[in-house]
């Protein structure tokens, strides 16, 4: 179930974002707001077979779960959580098969737009801001 709601979600937003409006001619384009990014680098030695980042944001009153697969040893998930501004708070999970072998519980945002969520090799989280 768990899945089948982070495929629903994930399907949706990329629908949703290959129907972006056209900027009408001759209209002049604002600057983009910086985006939010969160990196999960994973520092075990095992494979994790799903990221979860979990988002609540000022515009939108539903929480939206984006999901990355099979984050091997070594390796970093990053998410794009949209404008910076816009984001209220996030958490990580990532599961081993069903078994969810680490929460990070509510984060809330950083000023400078970025997180790095370190996973270290006894499992346990360690989160910074990035400047």
């Amino acid at each position: 179930m768990k899945r089948a709601a982070g495929t629903a979600c994930a399907s949706l937003l990329i629908l949703a974002a290959s129907f972006t409006a056209a900027p009408f001619a001759g209209a002049q384009s604002l600057p983009a707001e910086q985006s939010y990014v969160v990196d999960v680098v994973n520092h075990s030695r095992l494979t994790l077979d799903e990221v979860n980042l979990a988002v609540a944001r000022h515009s939108d009153p539903t929480i939206r779960l984006i999901t990355q697969r099979r984050v091997t040893s070594g390796a970093t998930a990053s998410f794009n959580l949209g404008a910076c501004s816009d984001v209220r708070q996030f958490a990580a999970s990532a599961f081993i098969g069903s078994r969810e072998v680490l929460h990070t519980g509510n984060i809330n945002p950083s000023p400078t737009c970025r997180t790095q969520i370190e996973i270290t090799q006894s499992l346990t989280v360690h989160r910074k801001a990035i400047p």
